[in-house]
């Protein structure tokens, strides 16, 4: 059980210092990090970027545990819904010549606009669409529980029981449920049996938190295994469910990015001796 390292990880530093793909890969070699997600937001000239990326991952022996994509299929026009189902087949696309049988997707953003009920059938719509080019494709879509839309554990099930495809899975984002006001653990118990995809991701709340849950209660990003989230009971559970797919570390602190990667990997490997993987 390894844990994979998300770019969004270190989104800050990227964003700061103008980095790039590779620059976020020779930090992984620099590590000894050897499995990685990345996102299609990072990209300055993907063609131009794709073949270099293609060689670094090989020499280095990096694998790429899945790619991630931003789309939102919550938007009043069809050109925009169709523009957003583009985003997912680019990343069906892009994932297969990076070698990765896992894109992670969204359903869409919240708004004043739509609510969940009146956004479902676009969702459902755009997903089926995508599913199946996906399924065409050898790869599989897994639909995270990010933002506050379609956030919770039932309305994710929702989404994947009236798509009805094995091509769609969930990723379970751990720390992401507290900011519907869901106890990750209760959300386990409805998602359990459809998790293609784990993002390992810990919130602590606290007055002065960045990130403001349904209810008004603010959380901040810590250090994996030392916040609210039960990350101990989360993986042993998966564990015996049989699970093997990827747990995929996206950090979200404060402070030092590659400090907070350095210790949330400390904690989740002491995690995985302890539980005797």
């Amino acid at each position: 059980m390894k844990l994979s390292l998300s770019m969004w990880s270190m989104h800050r530093t990227t964003r700061e210092n103008q980095g790039t793909v590779l620059d976020f890969l020779t930090f992984c070699r620099q590590e000894g990090i050897d499995r990685v997600e990345l996102l299609d937001v990072f990209w300055k000239d993907k063609e131009a970027e794709i073949p270099a990326v293609l060689s670094f991952l090989k020499q280095n022996g990096i694998t790429l545990s899945s790619y991630a994509v931003g789309n939102d299929f919550v938007k009043g026009t069809p050109g925009e819904r169709a523009e957003a189902l583009r985003v997912v087949k680019d990343g069906i696309e892009t994932a297969g010549r990076l070698g990765a049988s896992v894109v992670r997707v969204f359903s869409g953003n919240m708004s004043d606009a739509y609510t969940f009920d009146s956004a479902l059938e676009w969702i459902v719509s755009g997903l089926g669409e995508a599913a199946v080019l996906a399924e065409q494709a050898g790869i599989t879509l897994c639909l995270e529980n990010h933002g506050k839309l379609a956030g919770k554990g039932d309305q994710v099930l929702e989404i994947l029981r009236r798509v009805g495809s094995p091509a769609l899975k969930s990723t379970f984002d751990t720390g992401n449920f507290l900011l519907v006001d869901e106890k990750p653990l209760h959300a386990l118990d409805v998602l359990l049996p459809h998790i293609g995809h784990v993002h390992i991701k810990d919130f602590t709340e606290t007055p002065a938190g960045r990130y403001a849950a349904l209810s008004g209660k603010t959380y901040e990003g810590v250090f994996a295994g030392e916040g609210d989230v039960e990350l101990d009971i989360i993986v042993s559970r998966l564990k015996e469910a049989g699970y093997n797919g990827a747990y995929v570390l996206e950090y979200e602190g404060i402070g030092d990015e590659a400090e907070g990667i350095r210790k949330s990997y400390q904690n989740f490997n002491h995690l995985v001796q302890t539980k005797g993987d």
